[in-house]
Formats: structure tokens, sequence, C-alpha cells
């Protein structure tokens, strides 16, 4: 099998657990008996594990090869839904989404900076238009669950299962890898650190983009169940299947604007985006034609994080490019964790109506930053 259609599943196993928190919160928040913030509890602990990882991910792939790190990752994501789906206390639970976290902060960064040198743009967003693929089964098997009447812990149940089977995949494939991982520095310069690159302001508007775009869309796919069911009167089956639903048309706006990315350019691509971006959230907070709006929102989103990642050696240096990936997963991880978490204090303080107009304003950001970045073909 080749090492595109590899990355592709390591991409699913990353993609599957991360919308369960906010797909099933409406059913976890009673069980547990916790506030709104919670939520954001539980995302900002998983984002630690994240950011951990990473830090160390380019050391790890030194020691032991990007494959045993795969099969490690994998298999950490895996132990963390199986043991969530015996609904530990909160406070376990909790713990185990760190677990989470580190697992896919691991996947993340290796897969990141490993396709950032050797894909093209429109690999780049088939890549993570996987990674959409397990967003979405997440979901859809959460949904289908509720909808014929299992509990909350079936869907972590079956998560968990596939990750398992998705470890097994790799260990399998490992000696694959073995040799095929970047380097962590470049052939056309001397290698440069993190606060290095940080000296350049345009690494340093990628990074506020990043934390920022991330933030927004993690934070409507993690919201759109809660919305749905606290304001406009949706079962948590129908909320469950909305974040099914933006998940899956973020994955297809990857995958289809994968096959023009390279034609219309990369950079331009961005710039058109943006402003449907905006206005799909203006729809969706007005209440207009919800699910439409929310599936031509992410599709407006789609491919903003593989692209800008894609782009990363070219607009930065080759030498930049490492450093600058790993600010970038960052930047984005802190992102998906600080966001969704004001929204859920925003919720608690203004109710789940005020939710969508925050991800308006937040769309409305992030059009005007990537405004700003250069455009080349």
């Amino acid at each position: 099998m080749p090492l595109l259609a590899l990355a592709f599943l390591a991409f699913i196993g990353l993609g599957l657990p991360d919308p369960m928190p906010g797909s099933l919160w409406p059913e976890l928040r009673p069980f547990y008996g916790v506030p709104n913030a919670g939520l954001g509890l539980i995302l900002a602990v998983t984002a630690g594990g994240y950011v951990l990882a990473g830090l160390f991910t380019a050391q790890l792939m030194r020691a032991f090869g990007i494959g045993w790190l795969l099969v490690a990752s994998l298999a950490a994501t895996a132990t963390a839904a199986l043991l969530q789906s015996a609904a530990p206390p909160f406070a376990g639970f909790v713990a185990l989404a760190v677990l989470a976290g580190a697992g896919g902060g691991a996947v993340d960064s290796a897969m990141n900076a490993f396709a950032a040198a050797r894909f093209q743009p429109r690999h780049m967003n088939w890549l993570h238009g996987f990674w959409g693929v397990g967003a979405t089964l997440g979901p859809a098997i959460a949904a289908a669950l509720l909808a014929v009447g299992f509990g909350w812990q079936a869907g972590y149940l079956a998560v968990g299962l596939a990750l398992a089977a998705l470890t097994l995949a790799f260990f399998v494939t490992r000696r694959r890898w073995q040799g095929e991982a970047p380097e962590d520095g470049a052939s056309d310069g001397p290698r440069l650190n993190a606060w290095t690159v940080l000296r350049n302001p345009l690494a340093r508007l990628q990074v506020v983009i990043f934390f920022l775009y991330t933030g927004l869309e993690a934070a409507a796919g993690q919201w759109a169940a809660t919305i749905l069911t606290a304001s406009r009167g949706a079962t948590p089956a129908e909320g469950a299947a909305a974040a099914m639903l933006f998940f899956a048309a973020l994955t297809g706006g990857r995958i289809g604007l994968g096959f023009v990315v390279d034609r219309i350019g990369p950079d331009l691509l961005l710039r058109l985006m943006a402003p449907v971006a905006v206005l799909a959230a203006l729809g969706f907070a007005s209440g207009l034609a919800d699910l439409p709006a929310l599936a031509l929102l992410a599709v407006a989103l789609a491919p903003v994080f593989p692209t800008l990642m894609a782009r990363t050696p070219a607009r930065l240096g080759g030498a930049a490019a490492v450093p600058a990936v790993g600010l970038q997963v960052s930047a984005a991880t802190l992102g998906v964790a600080a966001v969704p978490a004001a929204m859920g204090l925003a919720a608690d303080l203004g109710g789940a109506g005020l939710v969508p107009w925050l991800l308006a304003v937040l769309a409305s950001g992030v059009g005007l930053l990537i405004w700003r970045l250069p455009v080349t073909r």
C-alpha cells in the first residue's frame, strides 16, 4: 500500500474521536451533571495532551521511527476511547481526554511535517479530507446509536474498537515508514528554531490564523449540536446528526477543492472562500436554513488548514518549514482548546443562541487575516 494511502488511514484515526465530546455533549452533560463549561474543560485538557505530544514528536520520531510512533499514538487514542466508554467518574473521563490528545497530537505533528515536505497542496487537502472522514464517522456512529436507543457510552465503545483495528493495521505496516520521517532541518539552509522563525512577521501572521481558524472550526463542529438542541428545538439525535453534517461537508470540501486548488492557486482559493465563510456563518447565526448554512460554512472553511500548511515551505523557506509547522500545529491546538471553551462560558452566561453570532464574528476576523497573506502562484 502506498505511503499516501497509509497517511489517509492515519488521519481517519485522528479524526474519529475529535468531535465526540461535542456531538454527545447533550447526553454527557446531564449524565455527569456539569455545566456547559465542562465541555470546554474536556477540550482544553485534550489540547494540553496535543501540545505536550507535539513538543516531543521530533525526538520520538528520531528515536523510534514514525511507524512505531503512529502505532503507539493510535493505541493511546484507542485506549482512551475504550476506557471512556466505561463511564468513569468525570475526573477520570477528563484524565483520559489527556491521553487521547497526546495520541492525536503525535499523529498530527508527525504527519503534517511529513506531508508539507513531500506532498502537493491537493494531497494535503485530501489528507485532511480523510481526517474529516474520521470526524464524520464519529458523530455518525454516535447519532445512529442514540437513535436506536443506546447511550453515549456505545458511541465511545464503537470508536475505540475502530481505533484498535487501525492500531493493528499500522502495527503490521510499521516497517514501511522506517527511514521516511522528514528531517528536522533543510537542505537549502541552516536549521532554525521556533523562536528564530517567529521573528518573521509572515510566520507570526500564519500562527495567528491557525489559532483563530481551528478555534472557529472546532467551535462550529463541537457546539452545533448544543446550539440546535438548546435554542432551536432539535432532539439530541438531530443535534448529533448536525455535527455529522458539518464534518461531512468539511470532508467533502477538502476532497473536492483538492482537485482545483493547484489550478486556481492555493492563495487565491483561500481569498475566494473567506467571504463565503462569513456569509454562511451569518446565515447560521440568523437561523435561516440552519443545516444548509452550517454545511456551506464547513465547505468554505475546508481548504484553510491544509492549504496554509502545504504552503509553509514555499512561503517561509525550507529551513524554517519544520519548526514553522510545529508552531502552527501548536497554535491550532491551542485554538481548538481556547475558542470552544470561551464559547462554553458565553453559552452559560448568555445562552446557546449567542454562540452562532460569535462564530460569525470569528469568521470575519479569519477572513480579514487571510486577505493579508500575499498571493502567489
